[in-house]
């Protein structure tokens, strides 16, 4: 019975390494790509390290996907930003990361779409907090509009991928089978 439950929290663990590994993959995907040139929001990201951290929430645990969230802001904060990034990205993080877990807790029926656009629009609202921290009130909360029609779009392109790679998840698993 021991080495099963050894065995279990080694693989649970390995999983969550290579969670991580492809979050932290997607973040520098991001950090290289020259986003500004189409979305002129400074500090915008598209946000393709969330397509884990969602799928992770819904496929293993709300654990492993704080786990593998924080992680990554953490490290990407280290490795490709600054002391200011990081500070944005761990209350954006954060409060992603509570939308997440009050759908899972209301079990809320959304797709991945709807899950998607709310979990980008808190992470928004995470960053302007840290902007009315840092900036002031006026100039933060006059940049929230734009952010927020930028979560309905790009978090809705990032619910459809993550619609597309759960339905091709289902397709291996029953292949499988």
């Amino acid at each position: 019975m021991w080495t099963s439950w050894r065995d279990n929290r080694v693989k649970r663990l390995s999983l969550d390494a290579a969670l991580l590994a492809l979050a932290m993959g997607l973040s520098y995907l991001e950090f290289l790509l020259p986003i500004g040139a189409v979305v002129p929001l400074p500090g915008f990201r598209l946000g393709l390290a969330n397509l884990v951290v969602m799928l992770t929430f819904s496929l293993l645990s709300p654990l492993d996907a704080a786990v593998v969230s924080a992680l990554r802001i953490l490290l990407s904060g280290l490795l490709f930003g600054s002391a200011t990034s990081l500070y944005f990205s761990a209350l954006g993080g954060l409060c992603s990361y509570l939308v997440l877990l009050l759908l899972y807790l209301i079990k809320a029926k959304c797709s991945f779409i709807g899950i998607s656009i709310l979990s980008a629009a808190a992470h928004n609202c995470g960053q302007i907090i840290a902007a009315m921290t840092l900036y002031g009130v006026f100039v933060a909360r006059s940049y929230l509009p734009y952010l927020l029609l930028a979560s309905i779009f790009y978090g809705g392109l990032l619910g459809l991928l993550a619609n597309l790679v759960l339905h091709r998840l289902q397709k291996k698993k029953e292949a499988v089978k």
